[in-house]
């Protein structure tokens, strides 16, 4: 007889003895062999089953008083080791003492020698909070408060439930399996909660960025993707060796070096209309070898080196069609997906083979023995984007590029840098950024990956973009959810890197980026929609910018400089757009 088998033995016997539970107002009045079935014999049982240190499994019949729901409870040591609080598996008595159920539940007292308990409502509140978390939708798991159990608070804190089959052991064998992967999951949805806010507090603590360019870092925690656009010479390509230079701290092998590995630049030829030239391609001349580009050398060094920012900088991006020879790129960057684990993955960027071609680009990518087998394998590792690669691209408009179509400006965060101080740089050393270290690195995807944590915020930025669609409606460039994703993670991420930051930052900056860029075209096209944006820039952005001290300029944000030149311009010729 196998552990299960005696567990569900062991339940049969105690459900024989229901009438000893349902009269019992102490734990003397319990049957003996009833009471250490539930308290020794069943827990010592399922833990020989588990085999997991890392569990503790208990079993209580009440302290003095008899419980009115016995129960044995499995606590990961790493998340509690009480039920009073904290989230746990947990077998309950149904309220006849005839049936079990089998729950994740939630402990339901205030921590303390003498905390209070928690009431229904804040039972339920932490119910649905975990529900939310998990995201499980399986027919299993039950997810109401209609178990028969008699302690309204056990009732209410099962986060799931099961009726346990004490008659089919291959039934509660899939069972148990089952929350123990869920519990597993919201093991690791906690860790990476937790490293969450460490990031965060370990983010203000050590890095010491100069205010001017944090639009840049928000943009590229927010998405690594990044237009840099402006007149020749403004500096657009330094700016990202210089994001590259900054990740390094004095003793670093890289610290101070002008190109360190963790930057790459790449020169975009007219001549490219496919991604053979930057990604690579199958040759066939004596037999398939992959020949590999310089963007899969540079993602596979990121890959190996996953908590240092990478930058690949892709110098006059736009002198060829960046839709043919970065399509790959450009399709795989909107699978980005946040983990339960906390890793952020795409889609593979070269799909698995197994071909000889496949292999020789694993061959030549990494050098160690245990990689090669890992990416090799049917169900193993894939060449995906990793969190920390960051690609820039520098583009100057004129009449010898190529105009970017939406796709490329909706996948990607846009900066123009037109503004040329002459003194600059002429007695600055090292790097002006400051100390970035890896705060960049993102660690959300999508909108919903903050929503809930930032929901004041959120709501807040939500009401503004109703607003701009407003103004849009009827246009090709009225937004939808990529852009407001971004918006949000763009809100949330410039208050991590900077607590000073304020809700008008977020708006000013991201209208220019990810609004105004967008927009092209006559004046019957056009200048309704940016008048109205005037308008609406006037009340929701300039309003809410400071007084500026005596003596000094008040601010003007960026979107209302950037809709007065394109009117401009409009004016002018009768056409206008974002680039300069």
């Amino acid at each position: 007889m196998n552990s299960l088998q005696k567990i569900n033995n062991s339940f049969k016997r105690c459900f024989d003895k229901a009438i000893s539970f349902k009269y019992a107002t102490t734990t003397s009045d319990i049957d003996k062999e009833a009471s250490d079935l539930i308290t020794k014999t069943i827990p010592r049982e399922l833990a020989s089953y588990l085999n997991n240190n890392d569990y503790i499994v208990n079993g209580s019949v009440g302290k003095g008083l008899a419980t009115r729901s016995p129960w044995i409870a499995i606590l990961d040591k790493n998340i509690t080791t009480s039920t009073r609080e904290g989230v746990y598996i947990v077998f309950l008595f149904s309220s006849d003492y005839k049936h079990v159920y089998l729950a994740l539940s939630q402990g339901t007292t205030v921590p303390g020698q003498f905390g209070p308990r928690l009431g229904k409502k804040e039972i339920a509140n932490n119910t649905k909070i975990v529900r939310d978390l998990l995201k499980i939708n399986n027919p299993i798991l039950k997810a109401d408060s209609n178990a028969d159990i008699a302690d309204v608070r056990y009732k209410t804190g099962a986060i799931y439930y099961t009726l346990w089959n004490v008659d089919d052991d291959t039934f509660c064998e899939k069972v148990l399996s089952l929350y123990l992967d869920t519990y597993q999951k919201y093991k690791e949805l906690m860790m990476f909660l937790k490293s969450t806010k460490e990031k965060t507090i370990s983010i203000k603590k050590e890095s010491n960025i100069v205010p001017k360019f944090l639009p840049y870092l928000t943009a590229l925690r927010t998405k690594p993707f990044m237009l840099l656009a402006g007149i020749s010479g403004t500096g657009k390509s330094r700016i990202v060796r210089e994001l590259a230079k900054a990740c390094w701290q004095e003793g670093d092998e890289e610290y101070g070096k002008n190109c360190p590995k963790n930057f790459c630049m790449v020169q975009v030829k007219p001549n490219w209309h496919d991604s053979s030239e930057l990604i690579g391609y199958v040759s066939r001349i004596n037999g398939e070898k992959y020949v590999v580009g310089p963007f899969l050398r540079f993602l596979a060094k990121a890959i190996k080196d996953e908590n240092t920012p990478y930058f690949l900088c892709l110098d006059e991006m736009n002198l060829a069609p960046v839709e043919q020879y970065f399509a790959e790129y450009l399709s795989v960057i909107e699978s980005r997906k946040l983990n339960a684990d906390g890793s952020i993955t795409t889609d593979p960027i070269i799909p698995f083979e197994d071909t000889e071609a496949y292999g020789t680009l694993i061959d030549q990518l990494f050098d160690n023995e245990a990689d090669r087998i890992a990416y090799k394998s049917k169900d193993g590792k894939r060449l995906t984007i990793p969190q920390n690669l960051f690609v820039v691209g520098t583009v100057n408009m004129d009449e010898t590029t190529f105009s970017f179509s939406r796709k490329v400006l909706d996948r990607a965060m846009t900066i123009e840098m037109n503004e040329v101080n002459l003194y600059g740089g002429l007695t600055d050393e090292g790097s002006e950024i400051g100390y970035i270290g890896n705060c960049i690195i993102g660690d959300t995807a999508e909108g919903k990956d903050v929503y809930a944590d930032n929901k004041k915020l959120c709501d807040q930025v939500l009401a503004y973009l109703e607003k701009v669609n407003a103004k849009l409606e009827g246009t090709p460039f009225k937004i939808a959810y990529r852009t407001r994703n971004e918006f949000l993670l763009y809100a949330v991420n410039r208050q991590l890197l900077d607590k000073d930051s304020q809700l008008w930052h977020t708006l000013d900056e991201m209208t220019s980026m990810k609004i105004l860029s967008r927009i092209e075209g006559d004046s019957e096209r056009t200048k309704t929609v940016l008048e109205g944006l005037k308008a609406l820039v006037e009340n929701e952005i300039n309003k809410a910018i400071p007084e500026a001290e005596e003596g000094k300029e008040k601010l003007k944000s960026i979107t209302d400089t950037k809709i007065e030149e394109m009117l401009g311009k409009l004016k002018v010729s009768g056409y206008t757009s974002y680039w300069a």
